[in-house]
């Protein structure tokens, strides 16, 4: 996606503190990586970066070419 906002709901950022993930970290990953749709209209992105032992996944919503972050966390297991 190319011309969008990305949003961070209050949940998201408590847990990019918790887990140190930063907003640039989000944006290269949902820049770079192929988007997974869910049956409740959910947009997944996983990817690796490499201050972290395990991958991020990061959970959306898009509504009006903006990208809502919904929650974002490093997997304990490979997908």
């Amino acid at each position: 996606m190319n011309n969008y906002n990305i949003k961070f709901t209050r949940h998201s950022k408590k847990r990019m503190k918790l887990y140190n993930i930063t907003e640039d970290v989000v944006k290269r990953i949902v820049d770079t990586y192929e988007a997974q749709e869910t049956d409740d209209g959910k947009i997944i992105y996983i990817g690796p970066v490499n201050s972290f032992a395990y991958p991020i996944k990061i959970i959306c919503k898009v509504a009006n070419d903006e990208i809502i972050v919904i929650s974002c966390y490093p997997l304990k297991r490979r997908n």
